[in-house]
């Protein structure tokens, strides 16, 4: 007896469960949201707010990883916002996440925003859409695809570096005073000091 059609197996679906099922099963995506939200909060509290480094240190490192991250640097950022910090005597920690902001989805608009601001301020023509667009599709190979996007950025090498150093700066600027705003209300409304409560343990005595 022929199987209706309305009653048919959907095999696209199947095979679109059987081979991604965490993209087809919302409790699945809602476990996964709920692990990595857990892992920022605990981050936030324990390695920001609860660490021993005064707001001052803090908010250092964070505007370290924010200017380091909007830098057309690579692999080469973790590496230097530990340099910076370690530079500056700010926090080494607060700074490693931000870091992420630059990554394979978010790189291309970052590096096109910095490329926009360094090219306005150089007053030269806009290279257009269709060259970023051609960066998705590189050749085959590593050594091809080295070469491919080393030719590339050669040719806005000067735009590139100057808008990422202004846009860094300005928002290194605001996520340092953020930072260190947040940090300082949490701890005086928690501790009634913004330098946390091992200081207030520090502290001698009172005496009359």
């Amino acid at each position: 007896m022929p199987v209706r059609p309305e009653t048919q197996p959907d095999l696209s679906r199947s095979c679109l469960v059987a081979s991604y099922p965490s993209v087809t099963k919302p409790s699945t995506l809602y476990r996964r949201y709920r692990y990595q939200w857990r892992r920022v909060r605990r981050f936030v509290i324990h390695s920001v707010l609860h660490a021993d480094d005064p707001p001052h240190k803090l908010a250092l490192g964070a505007a370290i990883g924010m200017f380091v991250s909007l830098t057309p640097t690579g692999g080469l950022q973790m590496a230097l916002v530990l340099f910076f910090s370690w530079l500056f005597r700010a926090n080494k920690v607060i700074g490693i996440p931000l870091v992420w902001i630059s990554n394979p989805v978010t790189a291309i608009p970052i590096l096109w925003a910095s490329y926009e601001v360094g090219r306005i301020c150089l007053l030269q023509e806009s290279i257009g859409t269709k060259w970023w667009g051609e960066l998705l599709h590189p050749p085959e190979g590593w050594w091809d695809g080295t070469m491919f996007y080393l030719t590339r950025f050669s040719e806005i090498v000067w735009p590139l570096v100057l808008g990422s150093l202004i846009l860094g700066s300005v928002l290194g600027v605001l996520t340092y005073y953020l930072t260190f705003y947040s940090i300082r209300a949490y701890r005086i409304r928690r501790w009634g000091n913004p330098n946390g409560p091992k200081y207030i343990e520090k502290l001698p005595p009172f005496t009359a």
